[in-house]
């Protein structure tokens, strides 16, 4: 319980330091950005050999989380930043009998067009730590998302302020971590 309390004022703590700077007036080509996200990843197949490079997931055990990202937006289109995410590791069927998992990752976007409704690409690399009770105990395994999706931009004001765009997205690709290959759906918030 002590880890998991860990990762939540972690993700606290990142929330509270990117408060000040949410709201400027002077636009740049370089802006700050934070992205939050909700996640469900589907269970899809074992990959490799069982105690290799992190933990053999069993069959169907799908990962619902949250993930929090800061980050530079670069001209409006590329997003890159430091996320982390918390996740519920469990059968579809028995969703009360599993585990927590913390992530920690580099993020990647790319806005393909400028319209308000875009394609867009999107990467995760990182680490994925796996807190189990099982005959594994913890185990830290590699973490890599590719996915594709659609990007709605929009203008809004706050404060008199007029920020230069928030976007809604979805996003659906492959996922790798702990030795299983999941299929990630992702509805997210940039801004």
């Amino acid at each position: 319980m002590n880890k998991l309390r860990f990762v939540l004022v972690l993700l606290f703590a990142t929330l509270a330091l990117s408060a000040n700077a949410q709201f400027r007036q002077d636009r740049s080509n370089y802006e700050y950005m934070f992205k939050a996200e909700l996640g469900y990843m589907p269970y899809m197949a074992n990959i490799g050999h069982a105690d290799e490079n992190g933990w053999r997931m069993a069959d169907m055990q799908h990962i619902a989380g949250v993930n929090i990202m800061n980050g530079v937006c670069l001209f409006q289109d590329y997003f890159v930043g430091l996320g982390l995410g918390y996740g519920y590791v469990a059968p579809f069927k028995d969703f009360g009998n599993g585990w927590h998992s913390a992530l920690a990752f580099v993020d990647m976007d790319y806005r393909t067009l400028d319209a308000e409704f875009s394609p867009m690409v999107s990467a995760k690399v990182g680490a994925h730590y796996m807190m189990t009770d099982g005959p594994h105990d913890n185990c830290l395994s590699p973490y890599v998302e590719l996915s594709g999706g659609l990007n709605w931009y929009f203008r809004y004001v706050i404060r008199n302020m007029e920020r230069n765009y928030a976007s809604l997205y979805l996003t659906m690709g492959f996922a790798y971590t702990q030795q299983a290959a999941y299929f990630p759906i992702r509805l997210g918030m940039r801004f």
